[in-house]
């Protein structure tokens, strides 16, 4: 009587772990890639470079992501 519920946990952490990787894929892409031709200003933001902020944003993002897969996608939650 569990089967469903484990099938239904598993798709969902699937999905999740899909959502992630695009996510994940999409903040390395724009850390060092294309986005920096958006913030490359001489004018300095909060007395920092906007560049340095930009790839800074964009490891933090990744940071998120991981953890977020650690807790919703790669954990085992088999106590029920």
């Amino acid at each position: 009587m569990n089967e469903p519920s484990s099938h239904s946990d598993q798709a969902r952490k699937r999905r999740r772990g899909w959502i992630l990787a695009f996510v994940f894929c999409f903040a390395l892409i724009m850390g060092p890639g294309p986005g920096i031709m958006l913030v490359n200003t001489a004018k300095p933001f909060a007395g920092l470079p906007p560049i340095y902020l930009w790839g800074l944003l964009w490891y933090v993002v990744e940071v998120v992501v991981v953890i977020l897969a650690f807790r919703l996608v790669w954990s085992d939650d088999d106590t029920g």
